[in-house]
């Protein structure tokens, strides 16, 4: 039995060495998925990459330019009436307005003319600024000739 003591020897070593790792092992990380791979990024520069003329491309621009531009004249064209009728609406309201202050105000303004031009106003008025009938000495008469001649606008021939 002398002779297989190595192999106990080499058991035991291994298994003592087994024990070891595993309880070095206990405080390792599990692989990551795809861990092996390596992700390498190279810069691309494509400033001096010109694009192919494509002539259909701008003829699809032009239709979206029209059809957009179209697109916004049958919006006003819709707006345009519903507007117009509102400031339509207001200017009447506005006119309606100054037409009742107009009238307040010229109902005011006919009642102070009544009660200027009534007899006794005047009668009043020509008492405070001393008005009184001239005398024959105080009148001028401009046309002392009263020959009956009527001025005539006519061709003469």
């Amino acid at each position: 039995m002398a002779t297989l003591a190595w192999i106990f020897e080499k058991t035991a070593a291994t298994a003592l060495r087994d024990a070891r790792n595993a309880q070095r092992d206990g405080f390792r990380l599990r692989p990551l998925p795809n861990e092996e791979i390596h992700v390498f990024t190279k810069r691309i520069d494509n400033t001096r990459v010109v694009r192919e003329h494509d002539p259909r491309v701008t003829g699809a621009a032009v239709k979206t330019l029209s059809m957009a531009c179209l697109g916004a004249l049958v919006m006003i064209g819709l707006i345009v009436p519903a507007a117009n009728s509102y400031l339509a609406g207001y200017t009447l309201t506005e006119m309606n307005r100054q037409t009742a202050a107009m009238e307040t105000e010229f109902a005011k303004l006919s009642a102070r003319e009544a009660e200027l031009t009534s007899l006794d106003a005047l009668a009043r008025a020509a008492k405070n600024q001393k008005f009184i009938d001239p005398s024959p000495d105080n009148m001028v008469v401009l046309n002392d000739q009263r020959s009956g001649a009527v001025a005539l606008n006519r061709k003469s021939k």
